[in-house]
């Protein structure tokens, strides 16, 4: 069972079908890499993608389950892929407290493995009378690509635009939320306008988690994370709490600059100077000016949620983000 849905002992059942076909897909492959990524997908995290699709595709109660649970099956390959391929980018040795496909292979052969994960999610669309159109899919990945590679390409140049910082995490993150929620209504048979509105929860919940995720970098612990804080600046990724903080640095009367001084000398930083940049971050506001901006998406998503006229899926919904908002891991 998935500790994170254990109060919700419906949504935990179907994530234990979707985990198992998961397995029983990867299962298929040959070789060493077999049971490398057998321990990849067997390491559940929260399973939050899988679970919008699941919870918003209960918007109508005939939905088909088991096509519910094969999208949401898609989806959640499509985001274990890109976590091998984030751990290649960050070198990463360590996801979740355990050793990185990267860790134990190396480059070449995690990128082939993220690339099997993503031809093993394609297997359960092609030829399937989905419900859900190929190029909402095809779009959805399209944009997480870009943004890993815009996000690679400009490693070590923390001062990009507060937009560029949103367009990144709108494809690198948001997508797939929009995709799962997206994906859900699409199983339910919903009209378009209530599809874009799933959609739309979807993008805005996906932003608030990525604002969330990356305040976490500063404010959380190695025991929760599983990585050392920080590791976002060690990684040379400016995040909204950087940027914020930066701004606040550029308003102020003094014209001393230690935080943009600090990022300015040394393009990829040492421990000594990771830990300066965290506490200059605080100091200045950016943790909790991000918060703001990430209750602001939130409640976004919280307005569109209470519209949905489903007393069970909104109830899940709106608890799933009060739980997202709180977490420190």
């Amino acid at each position: 069972m998935n500790d994170f849905w254990k109060e919700e002992q419906d949504i935990s059942q179907e994530l234990s079908l979707v985990h198992d076909l998961i397995n029983n897909t990867v299962d298929k492959a040959q070789g060493f890499i077999r049971p490398v990524l057998l321990s990849h997908v067997q390491t559940q995290g929260k399973m939050l993608r899988p679970a919008l699709v699941l919870i918003v595709s209960n918007l109508n109660k005939e939905a088909d389950r088991k096509e519910a649970i094969r999208i949401a099956s898609v989806i959640e390959m499509i985001h274990l892929a890109s976590l091998v391929h984030d751990d290649i980018i960050d070198s990463a040795q360590k996801r979740r407290g355990k050793v990185t496909i990267f860790a134990q292979v190396g480059a070449k052969q995690a990128v082939l493995a993220g690339d099997y994960l993503l031809s093993c999610a394609l297997s359960l669309i092609t030829g399937k009378d989905t419900k859900m159109e190929g190029i909402i899919v095809s779009n959805a990945l399209g944009r997480l690509c870009m943004s890993e590679l815009e996000q690679d390409a400009g490693q070590g140049n923390f001062f990009i635009t507060e937009q560029e910082y949103f367009k990144r995490i709108a494809g690198k993150t948001a997508a797939l939320f929009a995709l799962s929620c997206y994906a859900g209504a699409s199983v339910a048979k919903l009209p378009p306008e209530m599809k874009n509105r799933c959609h739309r929860i979807g993008h805005f919940l996906g932003m608030a988690f990525q604002i969330q995720d990356d305040i976490l970098d500063y404010t959380g612990s190695e025991m929760h994370l599983g990585k050392k804080t920080g590791n976002d600046l060690r990684c040379g990724i400016p995040t909204l709490p950087l940027l914020l903080a930066l701004k606040s640095e550029k308003e102020q009367a003094s014209k001393e600059f230690p935080l943009k001084k600090l990022l300015t000398t040394n393009k990829k930083l040492g421990q000594t100077d990771v830990k300066k940049a965290v506490s200059l971050v605080s100091s200045l506001g950016g943790v909790d000016q991000a918060k703001k901006i990430a209750d602001t998406y939130g409640n976004r998503a919280l307005i569109d949620i209470q519209s949905l006229q489903d007393e069970q899926v909104c109830r899940q919904l709106t608890s799933l983000f009060t739980r997202l908002s709180v977490r420190s891991t």
